[in-house]
C-alpha cells in the first residue's frame, strides 16, 4: 500500500509510545459503562441527578459567553437534550470563537438523541462550512457518520463526501490534526480511519467503483514521510485489513471450543445459508457478553431464512489474567451461539474496537465488517438492517426473505 501504509521503520521505543501502548488496554475497558464499577454507576447517576436539578432552576437567557457554554455541557450530562440543544445553539449565535465547535458538537448529539436526525445533519453541515476543520469537527463529523450508519441512514454517504476533500488536507499535513481551541488532538490513525469510512460506506451502498477510488486518495494524502507513533501505524494497518476483506470469502476461523453445550461441535458452519454474521470480541467485554443473548435469539428468530449467527470470543491476557476470571465470564455465555477462537483472530479481520461485527452473504463473502453497537441484535435491529442493505444492493438474499427482525420485535 503506498503512502501510509508502508511500513516507516519507526519502532515503538520512545517512551510516550510505550507509555500509550501500556494504557490501552485499561483505556479501552472504560469505554463501556459496562465495565465500571457499581460505585462508577452510582457516582455518574448521581452526578446526573444533580445536573438535573441545577439546568431545572435556570434558563439559557440568563446567561451568555463561557457561562453559556457550561450551561449547555450542563444540560448534556443531565440528558436534558433539548435544553442543552437550546444553550449550545445559543452559543453558537452569539459568535463567541472560544467553544464554538465543541457547542456545534452538544447541538449535533442532542438532535440525534432527540431522533431529529435531519436537524442534526443540516447543523453538521453548517459546522463544516463556517468552521476551521480542526480536531473538534473532525470528532463530531465521525460520530455522525457513525449515528447515520447505524440508523442505515444513506445520508451517511453524503455527509461523509462532504467531508471528504477537508479530510484529505488536514491528511496531506503529515501531523496530528490538532483543535484551534482547547486541547483535542486526533492522531493520524484516527483521522486516516475517519477518510475510509467514506470507502466503508460507499461499499456497503454498491458504489464498489467509487470507492476504489476513495481509497487511492485516502492512501495517497498521507506522506510516506510522516512519522508514524506504533498506535496510528497499527490503526492505519487493521483499518487497511478491513477494508481489504470486503468482496473477499472470509478468511479460515479456527474454532477451540463452543460454548453452546458440552456436545456441541466447535465449527462454524460452512453452509453459510442466506447470511451469516460474525461477532468478534474479547473475553472482558462485558456489552459483548451480553449480547450474545440476543445474538442467539436473532438467529432463531431468523432460522427458517436461515440467517447464522456465532459470537467469536478470544481470552484477552492483556487485560484479563488467571483461568478462573475467564471461566466465569464463559460460563455467563452458556447456551448461546458463541465459540472461542484464538486471540491472533484479531488481526485476520483487522479488529481493534470492539465488538467487531462482519456480515458475509450466502457464498461466505464479506459484505460487512467494522465496530457494531451493543444493541445491534435489539428490536429493529442493526445487524437486520445491515443485511437487508445487502440484499437490496446485490440480491444476496431474496427480498422476501430479508426482512431480519431482532428478537424483542419478533415478541411484540
Amino acid at each position: 500500500m503506498p503512502g501510509a501504509a508502508e511500513d516507516t521503520g519507526i519502532e515503538a521505543s520512545l517512551p510516550g509510545d510505550l507509555y500509550k501502548e501500556a494504557r490501552h488496554p485499561l483505556e479501552v475497558v472504560r469505554r463501556s459503562l459496562d465495565n465500571w464499577s457499581d460505585a462508577e454507576l452510582g457516582a455518574l447517576a448521581e452526578g446526573m441527578h444533580r445536573a438535573g436539578q441545577d439546568f431545572a432552576r435556570v434558563k439559557a437567557a440568563d446567561y451568555k459567553g463561557d457561562d453559556l457554554f457550561d450551561l449547555a455541557r450542563l444540560c448534556s450530562f443531565g440528558q436534558d437534550w433539548n435544553g442543552a440543544n437550546t444553550a449550545a445553539i445559543d452559543y453558537v449565535s452569539s459568535r463567541a470563537e472560544e467553544h464554538r465547535a465543541q457547542a456545534y458538537a452538544i447541538s449535533v448529539n442532542a438532535l440525534v438523541r432527540m431522533n431529529a436526525m435531519d436537524l442534526a445533519v443540516e447543523t453538521e453541515r453548517e459546522m463544516l462550512r463556517k468552521l476551521p476543520y480542526d480536531a473538534e469537527v473532525a470528532y463530531a463529523l465521525r460520530d455522525m457518520k457513525g449515528s447515520l450508519e447505524e440508523a442505515s441512514n444513506p445520508i451517511a454517504v453524503e455527509l461523509a463526501a462532504d467531508e471528504h476533500t477537508a479530510i484529505l488536507e488536514a491528511l496531506a499535513q503529515g501531523i496530528p490534526l490538532k483543535a484551534t481551541h482547547g486541547e483535542a488532538v486526533i492522531g493520524l490513525g484516527e483521522l486516516y480511519e475517519s477518510a475510509m469510512q467514506l470507502a466503508f460506506l460507499e461499499r456497503y451502498y454498491g458504489r464498489n467503483e467509487i470507492a476504489e477510488t476513495t481509497v487511492a486518495e485516502v492512501q495517497g494524502a498521507l506522506p510516506a514521510t510522516a512519522a508514524l507513533p506504533a498506535e496510528d501505524r497499527q490503526r492505519i494497518s487493521s483499518v487497511t485489513a478491513r477494508y481489504r476483506l470486503l468482496g473477499m470469502h472470509v478468511p479460515e476461523v479456527k474454532v477451540v471450543r463452543s460454548l453452546q453445550s458440552v456436545n456441541a461441535k466447535a465449527q462454524i458452519d460452512q453452509n453459510f445459508g442466506s447470511a451469516t454474521v460474525l461477532v468478534l470480541f474479547p473475553d472482558w467485554c462485558a456489552t459483548c457478553r451480553r449480547m450474545m443473548k440476543t445474538l442467539t435469539e436473532f438467529a432463531v428468530v431468523n432460522r427458517d431464512t436461515p440467517i447464522h449467527a456465532y459470537g467469536l470470543v478470544f481470552a484477552d491476557d492483556a487485560v484479563l489474567v488467571g483461568q478462573p476470571a475467564r471461566e466465569k465470564n464463559f460460563k455467563e455465555m452458556s447456551g448461546t451461539q458463541t465459540v472461542v477462537v484464538p486471540a491472533a483472530t484479531t488481526e485476520i479481520f483487522g479488529a481493534t474496537d470492539f465488538p467487531t461485527g462482519i456480515v458475509l452473504d450466502g457464498t461466505g463473502t464479506v459484505r460487512f465488517i467494522g465496530q457494531i453497537p451493543g444493541d445491534a441484535f435489539n428490536g429493529d435491529s442493526y445487524i437486520g438492517k445491515v443485511i437487508v442493505r445487502m440484499a437490496h444492493e446485490e440480491g444476496a438474499i431474496t427480498k422476501d426473505s430479508g426482512n431480519a427482525v431482532g428478537p424483542a420485535a419478533d415478541k411484540q
